[in-house]
């Protein structure tokens, strides 16, 4: 994991001040702690923050720069099937100089279409690349927005940067009064096009922006998570039975978990005692000898140190925990929200999170396996098991309020009618993130119902949206307090084509 900086100034003759670049860059140092470097030249700036994973070798640091020094990349993420890429870029004589996964992903780039390249990359990643004969920027973020990306464009220079606060040496950051007012309306927050500040944007998940040198940039999505569904899945899932799904499930996660444990570094898992975490480090355990494993004790009727315990004691592991008492919720607050860049609103156990990654840290490991998306996928969150009959209960109030109200001169004073203006407020505000979204999937699950396409698949999918992104973000910003990258196996594509179309 990595933070990744950079400047494109609209005058090509003017050189971005170093001073700058590095205190944006240093700013990130967190998220890279290995490795800090900057490049200037007329008419741009890079910088990148290195958290070593694969090819420890300085020869791997970033900017990272192709053989003709025409084209440089800075890359956050993590890319589980470089190996398999490699070989297939080695097949047509591309030749590499390191063992890294960021050279992969800058000759893939350079060898194929765009969006063909980053459908292909299997992984987490906010990536720049650079042109310095065309003076162009290409810019991406992988499709579950598990990694961040920010970009600020003016007249005189087009800024990008993995957090916020890299920003600051260049503008002056003030609050974007629609997603305030969204925020207060009960809108848990930007996670797709925007931000909490003005003029401050957040590239979309799925995503690539294509910024030349004094030109508007522009964006273009190169893929959707409700792509996951098609005619062929939706078939090959209905005629497998129960038993036989189990054991597909069982086999991709395993190899899921067998990818995401690859690394030249010490890697463990997140033991909170939940499902989804525990048959992560159950099967990550399997592959990988003393799996080291962390808990985070939150204090009280809500603790699942007990039930993490035991399993790590089935599992012959040594978890390492700390205790998170009330009053550490208060007394990190100050420097959660500074990493979390924006107000809390569904996540008070980003103080946990945090804390446990630094534990990880104290114990030498970089890198844990998370659970995250389990839920989502699987529609295992408990209010879904009745959500038929609580959307029942409300329809059959909404007809019989309808009834109410068409008596003649009385109906609409014994109930009044609903008042939604603060909800379509809230919808402008938040600039219909969350309904665009809903739109997207409805119509895809309409296009396939002939398939088998259900209200059960939009479940998922809508849950794999804002719902998720709001958890990754949680997730990437609280690690990286740690310097401890966050992966995520049950979000491999394979996997979530299968969870999709179940």
């Amino acid at each position: 994991m990595c933070g990744i900086f950079g400047i494109l100034l609209a005058n090509a003759s003017d050189t971005p001040d170093p001073k700058r670049i590095l205190r944006a860059t240093e700013s990130l140092r967190h998220r890279g702690p290995d490795a800090v470097a900057t490049h200037c030249q007329p008419g741009v700036g890079l910088g990148h923050t290195r958290l070593s994973f694969v090819d420890l070798d300085a020869r791997s640091n970033q900017p990272f720069w192709d053989g003709s020094r025409r084209y440089s990349l800075v890359f956050n993420g993590e890319i589980y099937n470089f190996r398999e890429l490699r070989a297939e870029l080695q097949a047509e004589g591309v030749k590499f100089h390191t063992t890294s996964d960021t050279e992969v992903v800058l000759e893939l780039l350079l060898h194929r279409d765009f969006s063909e390249a980053l459908n292909a990359l299997e992984g987490m990643f906010a990536l720049a690349l650079y042109d310095c004969q065309e003076r162009t920027l290409l810019l991406a973020r992988d499709r579950f927005g598990m990694k961040p990306l920010f970009i600020h464009e003016n007249s005189r220079h087009f800024l990008f940067a993995s957090e916020l606060k890299a920003l600051k040496p260049w503008i002056t950051p003030s609050a974007d009064r629609f997603t305030v007012g969204a925020y207060l309306l009960n809108f848990s927050g930007p996670t797709s096009g925007h931000s909490f500040f003005e003029s401050v944007a957040a590239v979309e998940p799925g995503q690539m922006v294509f910024k030349r040198a004094g030109h508007p940039a522009e964006a273009y999505s190169f893929a959707r998570l409700e792509d996951f569904l098609s005619a062929d899945a939706l078939d090959g899932c209905r005629r497998k039975s129960p038993s036989t799904m189990i054991d597909h499930v069982d086999e991709l996660l395993s190899e899921s978990v067998r990818a995401h444990l690859l690394a030249d570094v010490p890697v463990g898992a997140f033991c909170s005692g939940g499902v989804d975490s525990s048959l992560i480090m159950a099967m990550a355990a399997r592959k990988h000898n003393n799996l080291a494993i962390f808990h985070a004790n939150v204090k009280g009727r809500w603790s699942e140190f007990d039930a993490a315990s035991e399993l790590a004691r089935y599992l012959r592991l040594d978890m390492k925990s700390i205790d998170v008492e009330e009053h550490d919720f208060i007394d990190f607050m100050p420097r959660t929200i500074a990493h979390f860049e924006q107000p809390f609103a569904e996540t008070p156990n980003c103080v946990p999170m945090m804390r446990v990654a630094e534990l990880a840290r104290d114990s030498g490991v970089k890198g844990l396996l998370s659970g995250e998306g389990s839920d989502e996928c699987y529609l295992g969150y408990p209010w879904l098991g009745r959500k038929r009959l609580t959307d029942a209960y409300y329809s059959a109030g909404q007809k019989l309020g309808s009834l109410v109200r068409m008596i003649p001169g009385i109906g609409e004073i014994l109930l009044p009618p609903a008042d939604r203006s603060g909800a379509n407020v809230r919808e402008i505000m938040s600039r219909c993130e969350m309904s665009g979204d809903k739109k997207r999937i409805e119509a895809a699950v309409a296009s396939l119902r002939a398939h088998g396409a259900s209200i059960h698949h939009a479940w998922t999918l809508e849950y794999l949206h804002h719902h998720l992104r709001i958890l990754l973000h949680r997730n990437d910003t609280m690690g990286m307090a740690g310097s401890i990258e966050s992966r995520f196996p049950f979000l491999d594509h394979t996997l979530m084509r299968t969870a999709v179309n179940m």
